[in-house]
């Protein structure tokens, strides 16, 4: 026989042992790792991998203070039980492990001047892995990698200046009479000539050039195709450089827009694309003649030709 109360003691204790284990969380052991995240300007902006954990508190040191890039992505709402941007300091504690696919880069912007400007996070979950404090360092870009960025912008800004004005020029009525109201044509007529010289091509085909010369004007006119296999084609610009009568540069250069009236060529399509500019009193003996896209990677470039 049990003492008085003895059963109801030992359903006080089973009790008290099944909450206990009940609020005993069962965690998974995962590998804790410090580790140091550099950041390299000019080159390029790669996705950095941050590597998560159910539970585990995951805290990223940045080197200034920064910014959640937008609104928090509605896709990762859902899956963590804190994710906060302080300063310097980024905490995540995801409540799941993140979804191998369908989850959105996290991206911070650093109020600082220097470069990067951004830190873009691929979430991510590995089988026994887990960072648990990353330090984020940027390096500043070395003098050669901000003059060869120095030049890609001037060379992106005279593209769009080219473009500008072109779009800025209003709608010439279609016909002759546009040509007439220009003075494009006048008494003296128009003076055709074709020209046969043969250009070097890079991912373009070349099937026809002419040349029009009326009053004060010289026009070029060249009938382009895009190859089946390639890329959409869009009109950049065009160079057109003075050579002596030894086939060498003056040092006169101009730059011309292309005009043509397709957005682009799709692969398979031919269209006619015309640069035109004022006659030089003087004109030189031949030009050398680029055309080329908007990247400048595709195009035709003729050594010599005489318009």
């Amino acid at each position: 026989m049990f003492p008085p109360g003895s059963l109801v003691m030992t359903a006080v204790v089973l009790l008290l042992g099944t909450a206990a284990l009940a609020q005993t969380p069962i965690t998974k052991r995962w590998r804790r790792i410090e580790r140091a995240m550099v950041l390299s300007a000019g080159a390029g902006e790669p996705v950095q991998r941050l590597r998560l954990a159910p539970g585990v508190v995951t805290t990223v040191l940045l080197d200034s203070d920064a910014v959640m890039e937008g609104e928090l992505p509605e896709a990762l709402r859902g899956l963590f039980t804190r994710l906060d941007v302080t300063g310097t300091h980024l905490l995540l504690q995801p409540v799941v492990a993140m979804p191998a696919q369908g989850v959105p880069p996290l991206v911070l912007r650093f109020t600082d001047a220097a470069a990067p400007q951004r830190l873009v996070l691929e979430l991510t979950t590995e089988a026994n892995v887990v960072d648990s404090v990353v330090d984020v360092r940027r390096h500043p870009a070395t003098v050669t990698q901000l003059e060869a960025e120095l030049v890609a912008l001037r060379e992106r800004n005279v593209l769009l200046e080219t473009r500008l004005a072109t779009a800025r020029r209003p709608v010439p009525q279609e016909g002759l009479a546009s040509a007439i109201l220009s003075g494009a044509i006048g008494p003296t007529g128009v003076l055709v000539k074709w020209i046969r010289d043969r250009p070097s091509e890079a991912g373009l085909k070349v099937h026809q050039l002419g040349s029009y010369r009326s009053g004060a004007w010289l026009t070029l006119a060249v009938k382009l195709e895009n190859p089946l296999g390639e890329a959409p084609w869009q009109t950049g610009i065009a160079r057109l450089t003075h050579l002596d009568s030894d086939g060498r540069p003056t040092g006169e250069t101009l730059e011309l827009p292309m005009l043509m009236l397709e957005p682009r060529l799709l692969p398979g399509q031919s269209a006619v694309v015309v640069l035109q500019w004022p006659a030089p009193t003087r004109p030189p003996p031949a030009y050398a003649l680029e055309l080329w896209d908007t990247g400048r990677r595709r195009g035709a470039r003729w050594e010599r030709l005489k318009p």
